[in-house]
């Protein structure tokens, strides 16, 4: 059964009931100890995905010194967030926020330039901003209103970068042929394919496979 995730200095425990996370905790949080390291407790926190999903589920757990770790309903790790409601909305909210800084920032470094032809405009759009709008989006699973999102975002990028005011009526599929480029969705199912790929690739043995295609194997210690 899969209980922790590492990465780094962080980790992640992961248990089905209060009870068990309390146990694989203080376990941690010793042999940390053991070996001279202490956990952050002000960067700790925890946070129950409850069925069926609750934005007010809560869970208590305390450290060795009765100290009560912060009970959250989304947390970021490695770049992106989770919520103890499965929803992805806080995690695009966030990386609209970022794509859109990352873009004014370029502005005039890029798309005021005149002497920049389009194609190197669009091409270092797409390496950079649709790069940290998308990141992590190999593990969205999205509604049509998330997609409708990064799809405003998308266009109204492209609208900037080609100068077209928003008084003139240009279809979003002319704006996308004449930036020579593809809709967001198209990059997210590509995305998205080339991990399904990545993981089949794997061994039968590694831990994202035996997920992915609901294949695990238990021991017996």
């Amino acid at each position: 059964m899969l209980r922790d995730l590492l990465f780094a200095d962080d980790c992640a425990l992961v248990a089905h009931t209060p009870a068990e996370l309390q146990l694989l905790f203080d376990r941690f949080f010793n042999a940390a100890k053991q070996f001279g390291l202490t956990i952050s407790l002000k960067k700790t926190e925890a946070m129950c995905q409850s069925h069926p999903p609750s934005q007010t589920a809560s869970v208590r757990i305390t450290a060795g010194d009765d100290t009560v770790l912060k009970s959250v309903d989304k947390f970021c790790y490695l770049g992106s967030f989770l919520s103890n409601t499965i929803s992805v909305d806080s995690d695009i909210a966030s990386h609209l926020a970022k794509a859109g800084c990352a873009f004014g920032k370029l502005q005039k470094r890029s798309w005021g330039v005149h002497n920049i032809s389009r194609e190197t405009q669009v091409a270092m759009y797409q390496a950079i901003v649709i790069t940290i709008l998308l990141y992590g989006c190999e593990t969205w699973t999205l509604y049509r209103r998330s997609i409708r999102r990064l799809d405003q975002f998308h266009l109204h990028c492209l609208n900037r970068i080609a100068g077209i005011k928003w008084l003139v009526r240009v279809t979003n599929t002319d704006v996308l042929y004449m930036r020579g480029t593809m809709g967001n969705e198209a990059f997210l199912l590509i995305a998205q394919l080339r991990r399904v790929g990545h993981v089949m690739r794997m061994p039968d043995s590694g831990i994202p496979k035996q997920i992915f295609c609901g294949v695990w194997t238990t021991c017996s210690w």
